[in-house]
């Protein structure tokens, strides 16, 4: 009698424990919805191809969600552009790639997350030059004395048998704009000029001829399929590791931007000249298959970028903080 007494509570027991275990499979546990943070962002990009490369979403400035606000800003002056991502004021942007490293180097907390503009210079002239060879003895105006343009005509010079300090005289100036208005007055006669200043000369002087795409000849001597990164999108490290989802969202509407001004160029022109960024339509349209605007996430551009910066730190340290990065210097997913 106890054994049947005994072996009724342990069935008993038995029963309640799968009545337990199935309560809670009718029942779930509702899982914890985190709020997402609302956050406010700014993000610039210089006039020229950078400001280009962004024109739809500066322009339509496509939802992330409601909990994200992002003002889209046109920063004219490199300077400036620097001094207020140095405050932490600019949270995304599209810089030189050699200012990203120098910001990087001086311990600004940012991440480089792709490149978009593979080089905008080119040499162009009004005389014949059938070769580098025939640039020995003539003036050369450029600008940025020890910067990108200047870094880039001296090492391709260099690479093709030219002494930058006694096979050709270099004459700077200021800026694109006065490069433009030396050439088109006829006061130079071989000048780098970059894009978009580079369409408004040739729809203002005839004649105008591209001596050398400073672009192709840096592939060419560097035996790769790509150009050189003069311009890529910097990431505010804090927001990466805030809303890591936001940003892949954000680097694949960029991507989608770049597709989408190939393909509707005429529009981006009208974009341009509604927003004032100081490119008109017409340069736009004639432009852009000189601005090499092509977006590159950061696992494809990386090799390239080391290249640039490598050539950057040998011909004048200076102008990416004085050393190469480490790895922090790169986005990870």
């Amino acid at each position: 009698m106890k054994k049947v007494i005994s072996l009724i509570l342990i069935l008993g027991l038995a029963v309640m424990f799968l009545v337990g275990c199935s309560s809670k499979v009718d029942n779930p546990k509702v899982e914890e919805v985190k709020e997402l943070e609302n956050l406010s962002l700014n993000v610039a990009a210089p006039t020229g191809a950078p400001n280009l490369s962004m024109i739809k979403m500066f322009k339509e400035n496509p939802s992330f969600g409601d909990h994200i606000e992002i003002n889209y800003e046109t920063i004219k002056s490199p300077d400036l552009l620097a001094s207020r991502i140095i405050s932490g004021e600019i949270d995304i942007a599209v810089v030189p790639t050699n200012l990203a490293a120098t910001l990087y180097n001086r311990g600004v907390d940012y991440k480089i997350a792709a490149s978009s503009v593979w080089g905008v210079l080119y040499l162009v002239g009004n005389e014949e030059i059938n070769g580098w060879d025939d640039l020995r003895g003539k003036e050369i105006h450029t600008m940025g004395r020890g910067l990108t343009p200047d870094v880039v005509l001296r090492y391709l010079l260099t690479s093709n048998g030219l002494d930058p300090e006694k096979d050709v005289t270099l004459t700077y100036v200021g800026e694109a704009a006065e490069l433009a208005s030396t050439f088109i007055a006829g006061k130079s006669a071989i000048s780098v000029i970059p894009e978009p200043a580079l369409s408004n000369v040739m729809m203002k002087k005839e004649g105008t001829n591209i001596l050398f795409d400073l672009q192709e000849e840096w592939a060419k001597l560097n035996k790769i399929n790509s150009s050189y990164p003069q311009a890529s999108l910097i990431i505010k490290s804090e927001i990466i590791e805030k809303d890591p989802e936001f940003v892949q969202n954000f680097l694949m509407e960029y991507e989608n931007s770049i597709k989408w001004l190939h393909s509707n160029a005429p529009k981006a022109g009208e974009y341009s000249e509604e927003l004032e960024t100081g490119l008109s339509k017409g340069a736009v349209v004639n432009g852009l298959g000189r601005s090499n605007i092509e977006y590159r996430d950061i696992k494809s551009a990386k090799e390239s970028i080391e290249k640039y910066l490598n050539v950057l730190f040998e011909y004048a340290p200076e102008t990416i903080g004085g050393k190469l990065p480490d790895e922090g210097f790169y986005f990870q997913k």
